[in-house]
């Protein structure tokens, strides 16, 4: 598998535009918003996130399937996939788990209103920011630096005093899309912080580029947060990562 050269990425932003799942995050490599490497070989093309999400285009032979799966076990590629054929033949070599995910578009063409509840006050994501907050979703796992972030990206914190609440930003952008990353503190849930967080970005984002979401199956408040946002469901795929 040959490792393509950045300033060759251009080369592959058609690629990226035929992959029919989360085709945000290729865009964003290819067209250079944020990092990650691009694969080649012979039968296909592997475009890999800073984050790990990767995606194919293209049908991959059997030995170039065991490489995507070494890659996979050793690299902790997070690989996307809807080709079920694929993924079985992934499942069978062993040591991965699968995990459906869904991917929603916002249907709109305005951002909800934006209430901040007594008690908290919203803040943009800033340096400071950017380095210290943490957790499973964080600008810093999306982005090299706060500045190629504040060059292409936008976010906001929800502040409870000094502490992080609520958090939402652009995890990957392309030229036309931008897809939405969020999470909330545990002890700030169930208060609908992450839907105010959320809006307040897809404001941002507006009418710049076309806001995208995606969440695990196993997550149904990240889904009911989304059609809350008027998100609509779009695509359903599967996550493949090493079985931890």
């Amino acid at each position: 598998m040959k490792t393509v050269y950045a300033n060759d990425y251009s080369r592959f932003i058609n690629c990226a535009e035929s992959i029919d799942i989360c085709r945000v995050f290729p865009l964003s490599v290819a067209e250079k918003y944020q990092s990650g490497s691009i694969y080649e070989t012979q039968n296909c093309i592997l475009i890999r996130h800073r984050n790990n999400f990767t995606f194919i285009s293209g049908k991959p032979a059997d030995d170039e399937i065991k490489e995507i799966h070494e890659l996979i076990l050793l690299e902790k590629l997070k690989f996307m996939c809807n080709d079920n054929s694929l993924s079985q033949k992934l499942a069978d070599l062993g040591g991965v788990e699968l995990i459906p995910r869904d991917s929603y578009r916002f249907a709109a063409n305005t951002a909800p209103e934006v209430h901040i509840p007594e008690g908290f006050e919203l803040r943009n994501i800033d340096n400071e920011l950017f380095d210290t907050i943490t957790g499973a979703v964080a600008p810093s796992l999306y982005w090299d630096s706060f500045e190629q972030f504040s060059k292409y990206g936008t976010g906001v914190c929800i502040m409870n005093g000094n502490k992080a609440a609520s958090w939402a930003f652009t995890s990957a952008v392309s030229r036309d899309e931008a897809d939405i990353g969020i999470e909330t503190a545990k002890v700030f849930q169930h208060r609908g912080l992450a839907y105010t967080a959320a809006a307040a970005v897809i404001h941002e984002i507006l009418p710049y580029r076309r806001p995208m979401w995606t969440c695990q199956r196993s997550n149904p408040g990240s889904a009911r947060t989304a059609e809350k946002l008027g998100f609509v469901k779009c695509g359903e795929y599967l996550l493949i990562r090493k079985n931890n």
